[in-house]
C-alpha cells in the first residue's frame, strides 16, 4: 500500500480516537456540569472564557514561533491551528504531554516533514510550556509550609517534593540547552532500546539531536526570541490561572493570589503526573482537597473545580472539533 495512504489513514484513526476519548470524558462529567452551570454568575463566567482564549492563543502562538525558529517552513496559520487542537487534546487526554506531541506529529507528518523536524520543536515547546508551572511549584509548596500548620511528615514530604521539582527543572534545562548532555542521554536511550527490542535507533536519535541542536543554536543567536517565548509562556499561565480565579468568583468566592496560585499549581501538577485522561478525578479531587486545606469551603472548591473543567477543557474541545476537517484537508493538499 502507498505510504502516503497509510499515513492518511493512520492520521484519521488517531484523530477519531482523540475525539471519541474527549467525548467520553465529557459524558462522564455531564451530571456535575449541568449542576454547576446553573449556579454561576454569567458575567464573571464570560470573563473566565476570555482568559481561556488568551491561554490557548499563547499556546498556539508559542508552537508556531518555535517551529519557525527551528526553520520548519510551514504556513503560520496552519501551525497555529495545529497548536490549538494539539494543546486541547494534550490537556483533555493527558498522558504526560505525549498526546499533544503525537497529534502534532501525525498532522505535520502528512505534510512530508521528517520525524526529527516535528519532534524537536514539539518537545522544545513542551519544555517552555511547562517551565512556568515548574517554577511556580516550589513557591506554592513553600507558601503552604509557612502559612499553614502541617504535620512533621507532611512538611518533610513537601520539602522533598520541592527539592525534586527544582532538580528536575535544572536537569531538563541542561538536556535542552547542552548538546553534550543531550547526546549522552540519547546514547544511553539508544542502548536501552536496543537491549529491549534488539533494534538500533541510533540514526533516528542522531537526527533528532541534530534538529534540536540546530534550533537551540538559532535561539542562542537570537536571544530576543527566547524572551518572547518566555513572555508568551507567562501569558499562557496567567490566562489559565485567571480562568480559575473567575470560576471561583462566578460562584461568589474571591481568592487571594497566594491561595489561588498554590491550589492551582499543585492540583494541575498532580493531574498531569497521574496519567489519567485529563487528570479526571485526580486533578478535581486534589484541587478540592488543597483549596479546602487553604480555607475554602468544600462545596465551593468542588463546584469551582467542575466549572474550571468545563470552561478550560470541555468548551475548547468542542470548539476544536471544527478545526479538524480543515487541518486534514490542508495536510492532504500538501502531501
Amino acid at each position: 500500500m502507498n505510504s502516503k495512504i497509510v499515513i492518511q489513514r493512520a492520521t484519521l484513526i488517531i484523530v477519531a480516537l482523540f475525539v471519541i476519548a474527549g467525548a467520553l470524558i465529557i459524558v462522564l462529567d455531564w451530571k456535575e456540569m449541568r449542576q454547576v452551570i446553573g449556579q454561576a454568575n454569567w458575567l464573571l463566567l464570560a470573563l473566565s472564557f476570555l482568559f481561556t482564549g488568551l491561554s490557548y492563543y499563547c499556546l498556539s502562538l508559542s508552537l508556531a514561533i518555535v517551529f519557525r525558529v527551528f526553520d520548519i517552513k510551514q504556513d503560520f496559520n496552519y501551525l497555529m491551528r495545529v497548536g490549538f487542537v494539539s494543546n486541547v487534546a494534550s490537556y483533555l487526554i493527558n498522558i504526560g504531554g505525549a498526546t499533544g506531541v503525537s497529534l502534532q506529529y501525525v498532522l505535520l507528518k502528512r505534510r512530508g516533514l521528517a520525524t526529527e523536524d516535528v519532534l524537536a520543536p514539539s518537545l522544545f515547546q513542551l519544555y517552555f510550556s511547562g517551565l512556568i508551572l515548574i517554577v511556580l511549584l516550589p513557591a506554592s509548596l513553600v507558601y503552604i509550609l509557612f502559612s499553614h500548620q502541617l504535620s512533621p511528615g507532611a512538611a518533610i514530604g513537601i520539602s522533598v517534593a520541592t527539592g525534586v521539582l527544582v532538580l528536575l527543572l535544572i536537569l531538563a534545562s541542561i538536556v535542552v540547552f547542552s548538546s553534550r548532555a543531550r547526546a549522552k542521554l540519547l546514547r544511553n536511550l539508544g542502548r536501552i532500546v536496543h537491549f529491549i527490542i534488539r533494534r538500533k535507533i541510533d540514526n533516528a536519535l542522531n537526527d533528532f539531536d541534530n534538529a534540536m541542536t540546530r534550533g537551540v543554536t538559532i535561539i542562542r543567536h537570537r536571544p530576543r526570541v527566547l524572551w518572547i517565548l518566555l513572555l508568551i509562556a507567562v501569558g499562557d499561565w496567567v490566562g489559565t490561572i485567571a480562568t480559575l480565579w473567575f470560576c471561583f468568583a462566578a460562584l461568589g468566592n474571591f481568592l487571594g493570589v497566594g491561595t489561588l496560585i498554590t491550589g492551582f499549581s499543585l492540583s494541575i501538577t498532580l493531574g498531569f503526573i497521574s496519567m489519567v485522561p485529563g487528570g479526571l478525578g485526580i486533578q478535581d479531587g486534589s484541587m478540592v482537597g488543597i483549596y479546602t486545606l487553604l480555607g475554602i469551603p468544600v462545596r465551593v472548591a468542588f463546584l469551582a473545580a467542575i466549572l474550571f473543567r468545563i470552561v478550560y477543557y470541555f468548551v475548547p474541545f468542542l470548539i476544536s472539533l471544527g478545526f479538524y476537517h480543515g487541518l486534514l484537508q490542508d495536510s492532504s493538499n500538501n502531501t
